[in-house]
């Protein structure tokens, strides 16, 4: 009787909304949505009017007028600290009564929350972000004041600092954050929080064993946690959201639909309002949106979150004691459809809906809830030998009623093929859990690896995205060759799941090598005057370590394979930093490891601001040119592209022609042979004298001629030019601001410019970057070129540069929520051109005749400060262009690649989805003898201590 009593009370205590004398009440949709229109970017420069649809809100209800035996409901807040003293925020802050109350030193106290980042107890917000969460759960409603939270007013705020402004790293004062959050919601558990909001994650690197147990303490002592589910617009799991009894929140906007930018997929359990989202803001910082003083307006699920963790501190104030069970089951079954939904952008259960769950609390619990627990289930792997896959999807009763009835699980793509299809499940008892066998058969190797599949309990329908990848343990195609007892300690590192190389490539730029090489030190051989350099080679067709000797060096590094003394053989060109760090250091080596030019082998460069050779993301970014050295012969030298001031010996004496100050100039390092040793000087191609030469020779004459000439970064070079020493360039003939382009071939023997052509164009391209276009059938650098330009945050440019002009336009248009970031890769069959450019959220193949595919590509910035993205590397996979990936920043154990197939489009094929074997560290993917097949390559370990180089044809069908 007590029980229907309380539950007539609160029904009817349950008042719809309707106002408040908030001044900036009107504007906030997320309560109250009667068509309020909100910006919404959709380039640099514009914003477009998005009006809302009425009545897409979280359904808000007033419970103030609700009884209950609570006095107060606390609120756990994990973020950037709180305004303590924002005028909306009053009397809504925790209150340590125990601890505090008559205390004389209650200022070195916990009384209002307490800052774990510094473990003291000042909680200034310098970020805002904090402050801003906090008013959307608790601002004052009806204060006359700024806006309305969406909690009672019984419900209280603990502040808890977790980040700061100068957080942008894993590790605070010497602890990694997590453990700081940990401590924090340690913190918040045994000072009675009920609740927990984290409008913040983290990625795998550092989801470490103290803040699982954190999560696991907080749902043994029943409190609820909340976390945003990110902003990266992906369908894979962060963390802790991807944690099976947290409660992961996405966005959407005032029209209903996700946002551009919230994660999605099964692993968001809900979504709220999560665009231009307006609150309160910390006094002492600037309201740059909004303009309001102490107010901003902001976007993204940290915004969604707080939301849902008001409506279920409401929840959990007027019924004490619901389990975090029966909180889930509420919540989940109470939720309204989504407006939209696609097959690659969906969310578990649906919208909140406060009113909803407050009624459905209310009422007694009529038949069981089975929750299919899908946060955990991401990938699958299968055998190659059979194909056959199996997993486990538990299956999760929250009621307090037992379940008897059919469970059907059906795959979105033929490749698969699954055993059984429907389960009848005879008795899942009220509160426990069932594990139930899937098993089946992969059908079509070529199919893709990213599979939907929907999981149908009643008449209630999930849909999950899983994974397949290979089994390599014991996978036939996997081929290895033995280093022998080798120190794979030096080489690699395998700690839990991280699975790091210490080795570095040796730089082939052409793969003028049929293996690839590394370099790594040993720290067992280093001495106190001597550097030892192992060297991971391949001599009469097997692996093996040399070793290199080197005066002592405070850092090898690079290396690089170059025929230096052009006799035909390639040799080693060894880049280090002097043991005092005041030089560049060159040791150059014939191919077995001897100095190639004996006693002046070794040159050095004093260290200066034109710092030394540029290599970036793995990548050789300079030429090789050819050299006439008095002393050495004729030689390859590296020659960068750079802005620096000319060297006085290539500029002039006279004050009418000098050039004055850093300007973009073709220098190179050109060694000079004293007595005592080799002087690296740094000389340019394009010299005051050269370049008048080359004005001579294009009819530019007189002192009167206003026309300007200058060079602009060099195109790729093709093998051939690499070993041969030039270097071809577009020259620029400038007058009044109008261009003339040529192309020239460079080289510092007789005329320095000879095949001297012009170069037609409608487009400026002097500020474009130039990257190479590779021959499919051979994979190799061709003569093309291509100019990239960035329109706008949105649309790219790709211009082909030919023998004649510089044409053939292609633009990929994106939208301003995933701007384009760069062009990976350019391939070229047979004249047609296939161009792989990523974005924010996505990879595109975009083809000659203006047809494109994408597939998403996945990042991680939820940990303030950084951000993890997959690691993209352009291949050929028979043949086919296409990307290798590797994703084990980001989630699982699993490398992949993205292939435009002829027949199948552009995918990524199961035969291509790799879990990494035990023992084994991936690297980069190599060709080896036929540079159109690439591999993936890991270096693995035994139990014996055996080391082992395997290699796994990239092959796609």
């Amino acid at each position: 009787m007590k029980k229907i009593i309380l539950t007539t009370l609160v029904l009817q205590s349950l008042t719809a909304l309707a106002g408040t004398n908030d001044p900036l009440y009107n504007k906030q949709w997320a309560l109250e949505n009667s068509g309020q229109v909100i910006l919404k970017n959709i380039s640099d420069l514009e914003r477009v009017q998005v009006k809302g649809l009425s009545g897409v809100d979280i359904n808000w209800v007033d419970t103030k007028e609700a009884k209950t035996e609570k006095k107060e409901l606390i609120v756990a807040v994990l973020d950037s600290g709180l305004d303590l003293e924002h005028p909306d925020l009053k009397d809504r802050i925790w209150y340590n009564e125990k601890l505090c109350a008559g205390a004389t030193n209650a200022a070195n106290r916990p009384c209002y929350g307490y800052n774990y980042l510094d473990n003291n107890t000042i909680l200034t917000d310098d970020v805002g972000h904090g402050t801003h969460v906090a008013g959307l759960i608790a601002a004052n409603r009806n204060n006359g004041a700024g806006i309305a939270g969406a909690a009672d007013s019984r419900i209280k705020i603990m502040p808890l600092k977790v980040i700061n402004s100068s957080v942008n790293g894993f590790v605070y004062n010497g602890k990694v954050i997590t453990d700081v959050i940990a401590d924090a919601m340690t913190f918040a558990v045994k000072n009675g929080a009920e609740v927990i909001n984290l409008s913040l994650g983290w990625p795998k690197l550092v989801d470490l064993a103290k803040v699982r147990q954190a999560f696991d303490y907080a749902e043994q002592n029943n409190v609820i946690v909340i976390a945003a589910s990110g902003n990266n617009n992906k369908d894979l799991p962060t963390f802790p959201c991807s944690y099976e009894n947290v409660i992961c929140v996405g966005a959407i906007d005032n029209r209903g639909d996700l946002t551009d930018f919230t994660n999605h997929g099964s692993k968001v359990d809900v979504v709220a309002p999560g665009e231009s989202i307006i609150s309160t803001y910390p006094r002492a910082l600037e309201s740059r949106v909004l303009r309001i003083k102490n107010y901003e307006t902001k976007r993204g699920s940290s915004q969604a979150a707080p939301y849902v963790t008001a409506a279920l501190a409401n929840l959990k104030l007027l019924h004490p004691g619901l389990t975090n069970d029966q909180v889930r089951s509420l919540l989940f079954r109470s939720v309204k459809k989504l407006a939209k939904e696609s097959s690659s952008r969906f969310v578990k259960f649906g919208s909140l809906d406060m009113k909803a769950l407050l009624e459905l609390a209310a009422k007694e619990e009529e038949k069981a809830f089975v929750n299919p627990l899908m946060k955990g289930l991401t990938e699958v792997k299968f055998n190659t030998g059979d194909r056959r896959f199996a997993f486990n999807l538990e299956l999760k009763n929250l009621s307090n009623i037992d379940y008897k009835g059919l469970v059907c699980l059906r795959s979105g793509s033929k490749a698969i093929e699954l055993d059984q299809n429907c389960v009848s499940v005879e008795n899942i008892q009220a509160k426990k859990s069932l594990s139930l066998p899937v098993s089946g058969l992969i059908q079509d190797l070529a199919g893709d690896s990213h599979i939907l599949f929907t999981v149908q309990i009643d008449d209630r329908t999930y849909t999950t995205s899983l994974v397949f990848s290979r089994n390599l343990n014991n996978d036939a195609a996997l081929i290895g060759q033995s280093l022998g007892q080798a120190s794979f300690d030096d080489m690699a590192v395998i700690s839990g799941d991280r699975r790091l190389s210490r080795m570095t490539r040796v730089f082939d730029k052409h793969r003028q090598i049929a293996f690839p090489e590394y370099f790594y030190q040993e720290k067992l051989k280093q001495t106190e005057n001597a550097s030892v350099v192992s060297l991971l080679t391949s001599e009469g067709g097997k692996f093996t370590v040399k070793t290199i000797t080197l005066p002592k060096v405070n850092k090898v590094l690079s290396i690089h394979r170059q025929d230096i003394n052009m006799d035909g053989k390639l040799d080693y060109f060894i880049y280090t930093l002097s043991n005092k760090k005041d030089e560049l250091q060159f040791y150059i080596l014939d191919e077995k490891l001897n100095p190639l030019f004996k006693e002046n082998s070794t040159w050095s460069m004093t260290l200066s601001t034109f710092e030394g050779l540029p290599i970036d993301g793995g990548m050789e970014k300079f030429e090789w040119i050819k050299v006439k050295n008095p002393t050495l012969g004729n030689i390859l030298v590296p020659s960068i592209y750079r802005s620096y001031t000319m060297p006085e010996a290539d500029n002039s004496k006279q004050i009418s022609e000098r050039v004055i100050g850093a300007m973009s100039h073709q220098f190179y390092l050109n060694p000079k042979v004293t007595d005592k040793k080799v002087e690296i000087e740094l000389r340019v191609v394009d010299s005051v004298k050269m370049m008048a030469a080359l004005r001579k020779e294009m009819g530019i004459l007189g002192t009167f001629d206003t026309k300007s000439v200058y060079l602009l970064k060099p195109f790729p070079q093709t093998m051939e030019e690499s070993r041969s020493g030039v270097i071809r360039s577009l020259i620029v003939v400038d007058e009044d601001g109008i261009g003339q382009l040529h192309q020239a071939t460079i080289s510092l023997e007789g005329n320095n410019f000879s095949k001297l052509s012009s170069l037609s164009t409608e487009k400026a391209v002097d500020q474009s970057l130039i990257y190479p276009i590779i021959d499919s059938k051979n994979g190799n650098v061709t003569d093309e070129a291509i100019f990239t330009t960035l329109l706008n945050r949105a649309t790219a440019e790709f211009l082909v540069k030919n023998d004649h002009e510089i044409g053939s336009i292609q633009h990929l248009n994106e939208d301003w929520e995933n701007p384009v970031i760069a062009l990976t890769a350019t391939f070229a069959e047979n004249g047609a051109k296939t161009y792989l450019v990523e974005s924010r959220s996505s990879l595109t193949v975009l083809r000659d005749n203006g047809k494109k595919a994408s597939l998403p590509i996945y990042r991680d910035s939820s940990f303030p400060g950084q951000s993890f993205s997959e690691t993209i590397t352009p291949i050929l996979s028979e043949g086919r262009p296409g990307v290798y990936i590797n994703s084990t920043l980001i989630y699982g154990e699993r490398l992949y690649s993205m292939v435009d197939t002829e027949n199948n489009g552009f995918i990524r094929p199961l035969s291509l989805s790799i879990g990494i074997p035990s023992g084994c560290v991936p690297l980069l993917p190599e060709t080896l003898a036929d540079k159109t097949q690439y591999n993936y390559v890991f270096l693995c370990t035994s139990p014996s201590k055996e080391i082992t180089l395997k290699f796994l044809p990239m092959s796609h069908l």
